[in-house]
């Protein structure tokens, strides 16, 4: 897997005094790629397929009740910096057309009968070749950015919660962030990996080796509305669900988890039918 930051860090250990702890040891970077070439660039820039509609109105709200928000992620009011990879709905009336996509359209466990994708899948064996900017969005929000608004009747630390799919070795992580605001606690969302069922993760990657992943979170500042956003980082990602909540001790959500929280405005479709 590649390095969240994609950027290798230089540290400099002085020597100690006997009361000093050492500092644990920072994963490694990736060794230098070569040059991208004019027929590797070609082969991860395939013609991208329209962008499928939002199924929610655009002047849609959710609205967090009570320290929770839970969402299906196919109610995104809008895609952003879709150029180069961009995420399709797959539901009984939605097939993606972007190619290549090696995975099929599954959607009878799927909350509310759909979920989105993140396509074209060019990075897909471990031993293939991730390239920042058109496989693998290294940077959050630089690509394929899918953004929820939401009313926040409280304040605070929210717990970030995702229901996701993993069939390859390259499809486990994505981003998240608020009010295109990208921070630590959202970089890098990692889930297990050739899982080929959903599953409801709340860790980022850790950057220590050896340590275990942190829990994800976002800070909201104030009451009001945010916009919860999250972005390409490997594509092949199928995304489900997601829930907020100020709850640091919310236990792992089994199935689809809880059901999609109220509106503040706007209008999203009923679940379809598989």
């Amino acid at each position: 897997m590649r390095n969240c930051f994609g950027a290798t860090a230089l540290v400099l250990v002085l020597a100690a005094g006997p009361a000093e702890a050492a500092e644990p040891a920072k994963k490694p970077a990736d060794p230098p790629r070569p040059a991208l070439t004019e027929v590797e660039r070609m082969a991860n820039l395939p013609p991208l397929p329209a962008a499928d509609q939002p199924l929610a109105a655009p002047d849609t709200v959710f609205a967090a009740t009570d320290g929770l928000v839970v969402v299906e992620a196919e109610h995104f009011v809008k895609q952003t910096r879709d150029m180069i990879r961009r995420w399709y709905l797959s539901s009984a009336k939605h097939k993606p057309t972007a190619k290549p996509d090696p995975d099929p359209v599954r959607v009878t466990d799927a909350s509310g009968g759909a979920y989105v994708e993140v396509l074209p899948d060019t990075f897909v064996l471990k031993s293939e070749r991730g390239i920042d900017g058109l496989n693998i969005g290294l940077d959050p929000g630089s690509m394929a950015v899918l953004h929820y608004p939401i009313h926040f009747s409280k304040p605070g630390r929210y717990y970030l919660w995702s229901r996701m799919r993993s069939n390859d070795d390259e499809d486990n992580t994505m981003q998240g962030g608020l009010d295109d605001g990208w921070p630590d606690s959202g970089r890098c969302l990692q889930f297990p990996k050739l899982q080929k069922v959903w599953f409801w993760g709340n860790a980022v990657r850790s950057l220590v080796a050896g340590q275990p992943n942190p829990q994800a979170w976002l800070d909201v500042a104030t009451a009001g509305v945010h916009t919860v956003m999250f972005s390409m980082r490997e594509d092949g990602m199928e995304f489900d669900k997601f829930l907020l909540t100020m709850d640091a001790a919310f236990k792992q959500p089994s199935g689809a988890g809880p059901p999609a929280s109220p509106l503040k405005s706007g209008k999203v479709p009923p679940p379809i039918k598989p």
